[in-house]
């Protein structure tokens, strides 16, 4: 079914954010929820029947990284700037077939878990641009997802994006050689060229890694791009507090001055994390219509920080929901994320002002829809046809909140029956309706083993960077910060933390080798 068809969802509980659970049916014509109420007669229009099944709009991943949908269980806790050498720089090369591959498995598992659209970040090389970006899109194109790829880029090697102010050791050497920034800029209109308007369900984005990770030369050319094109931006913002450091030696400003200087920041441009950020930056964003998207669990993982979503809400930013990138996630459940977000605030502040369930739905949703600029997120007519029928054999449908407290915390996707997404029913029976899922599963296997099987080399690479990185970690995290975000302040590692960490990766070393111990 093409999304110029019709279709009929019919006799659905509708639950939909804002208003009361009721019986009704659901007409969406062109992709996009035209009618919605009892007894609508179906005419031509395919019709899914959904007596007894609650329907809701699609879930929204608004950060990601489809390069690590493989990844899970793949890589310790560590602090991002340390996680980065073992995650990401240390990783085998990939081919553009395997990135097909990569963000097919994570798109059939936000899929088949009510997750209906992603704003994917996914690394991008520049000397296969054009390619690999394909390889991506194409496989959004082919399982039916919604998405928003900003590819993933920056010029400067990763020791030139740290503070090495607290070192003793001197900085690495580069990892390797710099990257053309008007080149990235060309290749980036390229993908827009390619993408913008080709597709209705595809949306081309612009996505500087980082400020701190780009030059200039190459934020500027991204900014008038972004401009001329009208489209989205997206990038990483002060996700750790080592770096504030960085932002600072890099550009003497803070990155959200820099941002709204380069003119980045407007409704449709998004900042992941942001944990670091004060509230005259808060205040920025929220003046300048742009959106912070909240990633709980990777920052759990990482002991980034608690992101204070109650100043947050209650100051008027929109804020989105992500799951981050499996390798530090290590899934794409849109569920999960919404539990841990509303169970990590518990942390931070009185119990009076913690967000309840029912706000970070609505964070997923309608925080989504503005990450992505799309109307998305809402049953009402207008918006996109993204739709998630779920079985209540687990959820009592007595009234929305309770039904909403009751997915959030205690749903995990095995409820989800169909999904719809651009009015195209694209999962049925909880499987694909569009691709042989036994034979994606068997590709996204043999990667999955060649990425395991590198794991002891990830090691190597790690061991060689781990003293002067947690030497620079530890100063920075001493230093004062405007704010704190940390649940409990801890103390720079000292010799007997150091054996203990040492201690502990030995043990993963163990766990790495294979079966023989070898």
């Amino acid at each position: 079914m093409s999304s110029t068809s019709e279709l009929l969802v019919r006799g659905a509980t509708i639950l939909d954010p804002g208003g009361p659970l009721r019986v009704a049916d659901i007409r969406a014509t062109g992709g996009t929820i035209t009618e919605v109420g009892p007894g609508l007669r179906p005419g031509s229009a395919q019709v899914v029947e959904a007596e007894g099944m609650v329907a809701t709009p699609g879930l929204i991943n608004a950060h990601t990284h489809s390069g690590q949908n493989l990844d899970r269980g793949t890589t310790p806790n560590l602090p991002l700037d340390l996680w980065l050498m073992w995650a990401v720089f240390g990783k085998i090369p990939i081919t553009a077939d395997d990135r097909y591959t990569l963000a097919m498995a994570g798109a059939l598992e936000m899929l088949e878990s009510g997750c209906t659209a992603v704003l994917d970040h996914g690394w991008v090389p520049p000397w296969d641009f054009e390619d690999y970006s394909e390889a991506i899109m194409s496989a959004y194109a082919d399982a039916g997802m919604r998405a928003g790829l900003a590819p993933m880029i920056g010029d400067l090697d990763i020791f030139d994006t740290m503070s090495f102010a607290g070192a003793s050791q001197p900085k690495p050497d580069p990892l390797g050689d710099p990257f053309d920034p008007q080149g990235l800029v060309e290749s980036m209109t390229g993908f827009f060229d390619r993408w913008q308007g080709a597709h209705s369900r595809l949306t081309p984005m612009v996505g500087p890694s980082a400020p701190q990770r780009c030059s200039h030369e190459l934020m500027d050319g991204l900014a008038g791009l972004a401009r001329e094109r009208g489209g989205g931006f997206h990038t990483h913002v002060l996700e750790t507090k080592t770096q504030i450091a960085a932002n600072l030696e890099r550009y003497g400003e803070s990155s959200v001055s820099y941002l709204e200087d380069l003119g980045m920041l407007y409704p449709g441009s998004s900042l992941a994390h942001c944990v670091w950020m004060d509230p005259d930056e808060f205040a920025t964003v929220r003046r300048c219509g742009a959106t912070i998207v909240h990633n709980p669990v990777s920052n759990l993982r990482c002991g980034s920080g608690i992101l204070p979503v109650a100043d947050l809400l209650e100051g008027g930013v929109s804020v989105a929901l992500g799951a981050d990138g499996a390798a530090s996630n290590d899934n794409q459940n849109m569920f999960e994320a919404m539990k841990f977000a509303t169970l990590m605030q518990t942390l931070h502040g009185s119990h009076l002002r913690w967000p309840q369930a029912p706000a970070i739905w609505r964070m997923c949703l309608e925080g989504g829809a503005a990450a992505l600029g799309q109307q998305l997120g809402s049953l009402q007519p207008g918006s996109a046809a993204d739709i998630v029928l779920l079985d209540t054999e687990r959820h009592v449908p007595v009234h929305a909140e309770g039904l909403v407290t009751s997915l959030v915390l205690a749903e995990h996707g095995e409820s989800v029956h169909t999904v719809i997404v651009d009015g195209e029913p694209v999962v049925s029976e909880g499987r694909s309706t569009r691709l042989d899922e036994d034979a994606m599963a068997a590709r996204s296997r043999d990667l999955q083993r060649r990425l395991h099987e590198s794991l002891p080399e990830r090691q190597a690479f790690y061991d060689r960077y781990v003293g002067v990185l947690t030497e620079i970690h530890d100063y920075e995290m001493a230093q004062p910060a405007p704010v704190e975000r940390l649940a409990q302040i801890t103390p720079a590692f000292g010799e007997s933390e150091l054996a203990a960490q040492e201690s502990h990766l030995g043990t993963q070393r163990c766990q790495f080798g294979d079966e023989k111990g070898e």
